[in-house]
């Protein structure tokens, strides 16, 4: 009989078992699935709500948990247990439903939670046994206590925006650190602005929390200690509290640089970050290896139609070149199919891209996720298709384009996309890109030697030399002896780059249609 790998709280021989459950990605562009397999990984970060569940168990109560991460491992459907939790964004409507509808037909209860039972409450209705809608910090330590006692009740609903002082840091005992690319760990809810094609803030609010600079040290701590290689602040806008930011980045540095081992970063950030130059020398001392940044378009008309006119604050090329400056990767992210887009914006960001050497872009249709500003106004304009949000936002559209069809908006999409992560322009972008890199961090530079990140290297060079297509091959060498010739010291951004490059390239090659 195989072992099954459990996490109990409480004491005494009675305990109930609880099966949580984070349902497997779509293999989509954001998925990352391709760098994730190349170095060893099995899938991109853990479910860290799953694991804050966990966390937030109150004293008295005997539970035992056991996890199923569906893109890690095989899910168990005879898994004897008292409870299935299910946790999951709108991307994974559809398996969260396959999981809810199983488990139950099993007569196994189900908990449903997360993103998509929040903010599509609605649609959940009936979908599971305990439906949680909100933040789960003082909702889900009460449905435990009235759970073991046989009376909890159908809806639990979070009116009020907890206090992240009180969101304990994750228990991360029942995952392998080795199965993951990064850990992810989050430092504040809620974002300020007020973009109309985004849904969060109507699941997290637009003031900001923040958990305190010490609770967030303790989680890197953690991450530190099972094992992570890199840390990703899964902040919707890490900036969002300019104070709380500087000052974790200040924490961040003064104990990275006490390690054998330090740790890389990454997050999710406004382009307002290149406007504060002590915060990007701050990121870049911190060891921040790549700054997701939502550009979204250089088409002014198009910010201001969305509400995203801070953005346009200062000349958009210039900051993204400043994050460039100091050795961290500006990772793009681009939408097409704003109202006053037209067929010319496909060339107006590609120029962008070229003029900034950005490598790395992703690029996105729009779509308008209900309850937001702009699912109420094309709504009204008639301009929604009959097929609701997916969370998919690769080739596929629930919007009316005002200025092009739908065919040749998808066409120019496809065609910008192949050109981004053509071999030879995006060699010619990463050079660039090498070349401008002016600010190293001093502070690193008698570490231990990381045997895992060898590996990593060693596993990237035998899949270029030995499996890749032709074009990729060349690339690698090619970029291997630019970067040397250029900067030997940037050997190791280059890595970062040619990793991620090579799911993208996956991604343009095999989910690409040659034509519409």
């Amino acid at each position: 009989m195989r072992q099954i790998k459990s996490k109990r709280y409480g004491q005494g021989n009675q305990f109930k078992r609880i099966y949580l459950v984070a349902p497997r990605h779509p293999d989509n562009f954001w998925s990352m699935q391709g760098t994730v397999e190349l170095l060893g990984a099995k899938t991109l970060m853990p479910n860290a709500a799953l694991a804050t569940l966990m966390a937030l168990t109150p004293s008295g109560i005997n539970v035992e948990y056991v996890l199923c991460d569906e893109n890690v491992s095989e899910l168990d459907w005879n898994m004897p247990c008292d409870l299935a939790v299910i946790t999951g964004a709108t991307l994974h409507q559809k398996r969260i439903r396959e999981l809810c509808s199983g488990f139950r037909q099993k007569g196994i209860p189900v908990a449903l939670g997360g993103a998509y039972a929040s903010i599509n409450h609605d649609l959940c209705t009936n979908l599971a046994d305990f439906h949680f809608i909100g933040e789960a910090e003082y909702t889900w330590p009460a449905f435990l206590q009235q759970w073991i006692k046989g009376n909890a009740m159908s809806v639990y609903q979070q009116n009020t925006y907890v206090d992240l002082k009180d969101s304990p840091a994750p228990d991360w005992s029942l995952i392998n650190a080795k199965d993951y690319i990064n850990i992810s760990v989050q430092t504040c809810r809620g974002c300020p602005k007020s973009c109309d094609f985004c849904d969060v803030i109507q699941y997290v609010g637009r003031k900001p929390r923040t958990k305190s600079v010490e609770q967030v040290m303790r989680e890197v701590k953690n991450a530190h200690l099972i094992g992570a290689r890199t840390v990703f602040f899964s902040d919707d806008n890490f900036l969002a509290n300019k104070v709380f930011t500087q000052q974790l980045l200040a924490e961040l540095i003064t104990w990275n640089k006490e390690q054998t081992r330090p740790l890389s970063f990454s997050t999710q950030i406004t382009v307002e970050i290149a406007d504060d130059e002590e915060l990007l020398r701050m990121c870049a001392d911190a060891r921040f290896s790549v700054l997701f940044l939502g550009v979204e378009t250089v088409r002014r008309a198009s910010l201001l139609e969305v509400n995203k006119g801070h953005n346009l604050k200062y000349d958009i090329d210039e900051r993204v070149n400043k994050i460039s400056r100091y050795g961290i990767m500006p990772f793009l992210g681009l939408i097409v199919g704003f109202d006053n887009d037209d067929e010319s914006v496909f060339n107006e960001l590609y120029d962008f891209i070229a003029r900034t050497n950005s490598p790395i872009v992703g690029i996105s249709l729009l779509n308008a996720p209900r309850h937001t500003p702009l699912f109420s106004r094309l709504e009204k304009e008639g301009r929604l298709t009959g097929d609701d949000f997916s969370g998919e936002w690769q080739l596929y559209t629930n919007i009316v384009p005002k200025q092009m069809s739908r065919a040749t908006l998808l066409s120019h999409y496809c065609e910008l996309f192949k050109k981004v992560y053509d071999p030879e322009l995006f060699h010619h972008r990463l050079n660039g890109w090498l070349k401008q890199v002016d600010y190293q961090s001093n502070l690193y530079t008698n570490k231990k030697f990381d045997l895992r990140q060898l590996s990593n290297g060693l596993k990237m060079i035998i899949y270029f030399l030995l499996f890749a297509k032709p074009e990729a091959r060349k690339l690698f060498l090619q970029s291997m002896i630019g970067t040397w010739k250029i900067n030997p010291k940037l050997m190791r951004r280059t890595f970062t780059f040619l990793g991620q490059y090579h799911h993208f390239y996956e991604f343009v090659q095999k989910k690409l249609p040659e034509r519409i």
